[in-house]
C-alpha cells in the first residue's frame, strides 16, 4: 500500500470514478490501496473531505441544497435502497430527509449517515 498519494493522482482516481471508468468497489479498492481510509461528504454542497494516514484531499463544491430541519429516517433508508441514482440525485434525497453528512470507512465497508439533530443511520455497504 502506498500512503503517500500525491493531488494529481487523488484527481485521477476521481475522474476515473466521475466518468463511470471504475465501479463503486473499484473505486473504493483503489482508494484503500493509495492509503486512503475513510471519507466525509457534506450533504448541502457534495463536497467531500477523503482522508488517509497522510493525506487529505477535499473536492470541489458540487451541488447547493436546502437540508430539511426534520429528520425521516424511513425516507434516508428509501435513499439508500436507490444507491444507485446518480450521485446529486442520492444527495438531494437525502438532504430531503435531513441528512447533513455521511462517513464512508472504506476498511469496515460502513456508511454512517448523520441528521439534523444529530440521528444516525449505519448500514454495511454491499461491496
Amino acid at each position: 500500500m502506498n500512503d503517500n498519494i500525491t493531488e494529481s493522482e487523488f484527481q485521477e482516481i476521481i475522474r476515473r470514478r466521475s466518468n463511470n471508468e471504475l465501479s463503486f468497489s473499484e473505486f473504493l479498492q483503489e482508494l484503500s490501496r493509495r492509503g486512503i481510509n475513510e471519507y466525509e461528504i457534506e450533504v448541502a454542497t457534495g463536497q467531500a473531505t477523503y482522508g488517509g494516514v497522510h493525506s487529505e484531499f477535499k473536492t470541489d463544491s458540487q451541488v447547493s441544497l436546502i437540508i430539511s430541519d426534520q429528520f425521516n429516517g424511513n425516507k434516508v433508508l428509501e435513499a439508500i435502497a436507490n444507491i444507485s441514482l446518480p450521485f446529486v440525485n442520492f444527495l438531494k434525497e437525502i438532504a430531503e430527509a435531513g441528512i447533513v453528512t455521511y462517513r464512508v470507512s472504506i476498511p469496515e465497508k460502513r456508511v454512517k449517515y448523520i441528521g439534523i439533530g444529530e440521528e444516525e443511520i449505519e448500514e454495511q455497504l454491499k461491496v
